[in-house]
C-alpha cells in the first residue's frame, strides 16, 4: 500500500490500516510526503511505519525534505530494498540520472 492519498498520506492512518491487515506479506511504500515531516523530522512517522516499509518512493531529492535523515533511518533499520525515483522529465535524461545518482549517494552516505 502506498502511503499516498487524501487520508492515507497521514502516517497514523496508514499505520492503523496496516495493524488491521495483520498479514506479513502486506507492506507500505513510503511515499516521501510532506505529511511525514513532524517538526522538521521524519523519524516519528518512520518509526510508526517502520515494521511495514517494503519500498521507498523518492520524489525530488533537491528539495527541503529531510532526505539524509530518511536514508540514515533506512540504514539503521537494515532496509535492503529499492528506492524509486520520480522526477520531472529531463531533456538530458542520461546526464540527469548521473547527477541524481551522485546526489542519492551523497545523501545516503554515513
Amino acid at each position: 500500500m502506498e502511503v499516498h492519498g487524501r487520508q492515507t498520506q497521514n502516517p497514523p492512518v496508514s499505520a492503523a490500516i496496516m495493524k488491521a491487515t495483520k498479514h506479513e506479506w502486506v507492506g507500505v511504500c513510503w511515499n516521501s510526503n510532506e505529511t511525514d515531516v513532524v517538526n522538521g523530522s521524519v523519524k516519528p512517522s518512520f518509526e510508526l511505519l517502520r515494521p511495514w516499509i517494503k519500498n521507498v518512493h523518492i520524489n525530488e531529492l533537491a528539495n527541503d525534505y529531510p532526505w539524509r535523515e530518511l536514508f540514515q533511518l533506512l540504514r539503521q533499520s537494515r532496509y535492503e530494498r529499492y528506492t524509486l525515483c520520480e522526477s520531472q522529465e529531463s531533456r538530458e535524461p542520461e546526464r540527469f540520472l548521473r547527477w541524481y545518482y551522485a546526489l542519492w549517494r551523497e545523501l545516503n552516505r554515513s
